[in-house]
């Protein structure tokens, strides 16, 4: 009788280094992930069995990486001031009447796939993973202070998310810049990032226009409470 060997073998993983930031209950797991496509990097994270950060868990690991000074900080920060993008994966749907934000959103050709009437159905139930802005907010460049306070930033990040990205664009030499569209004829999906834009000498960016595409974002993963 054959023996079945397909499933046989030993398998193996090298320890992970975990990453704190403090005052929080996230743990992050390095190294991270990428540089590749958004959807793609989400989809090497959720294989290791890790999540997908949001952008208010990328914002609170962003901010204690410009508050430390270990190896690991130091290469967190320096993939936020490289020229290519950190991905938060909390995709964003544009409609002509309002936004909505989804925290870790299915993905479909390459990109978040949000319909509008099951996003809806969750906003109903009160799905905290699912939240709405309205167009009029501020975009490119502004204050640290005009950041913290931007609804389309506080949409995305929560308000303390919001507080921690402003205290990181303090951090640059000049204002921090948003990326986000004030108004659409029709719907449009994007995701979201962080980044430095360095034609000014330096400046944080808050990336709400980006397809994802391009193979140069990265992301670290989030370990799951057993």
């Amino acid at each position: 009788m054959k023996t079945e060997t397909q499933n046989a073998g030993l398998d193996y993983e090298v320890g992970r280094t975990l990453l704190k930031p403090r005052g929080t209950n996230l743990t992050f797991a390095h190294p991270g992930y990428g540089p590749n496509t958004y959807a793609n990097v989400k989809e090497a994270i959720e294989q290791a069995g890790l999540k997908p950060a949001t952008m208010a868990e990328t914002a609170s690991l962003v901010h204690a990486a410009f508050n430390s000074d270990n190896e690991y900080s130091k290469e967190i920060s320096g993939i936020v001031r490289s020229e290519w993008p950190l991905w938060a994966f909390t995709g964003i749907l544009y409609t002509p009447r309002l936004g909505y934000v989804q925290d870790n959103p299915g993905t479909r050709d390459g990109m978040p796939y949000m319909d509008e009437s099951d996003l809806i159905k969750k906003l109903k139930a009160n799905d905290p993973s699912v939240r709405t802005f309205n167009y009029g907010y501020k975009t490119g460049e502004m204050s640290p202070k005009k950041l913290a306070e931007n609804e389309f930033v506080q949409a995305l990040a929560g308000e303390e998310g919001a507080e921690k990205l402003a205290k990181v664009a303090r951090k640059y030499k000049a204002q921090p810049c948003l990326r986000s569209f004030e108004s659409v004829n029709q719907p449009e999906t994007r995701v979201s990032a962080l980044g430095t834009n360095w034609d000014f000498g330096g400046t944080l960016y808050v990336d709400g226009d980006l397809r994802g595409y391009d193979k140069v974002g990265s992301a670290l993963g989030v370990q799951i409470a057993p």
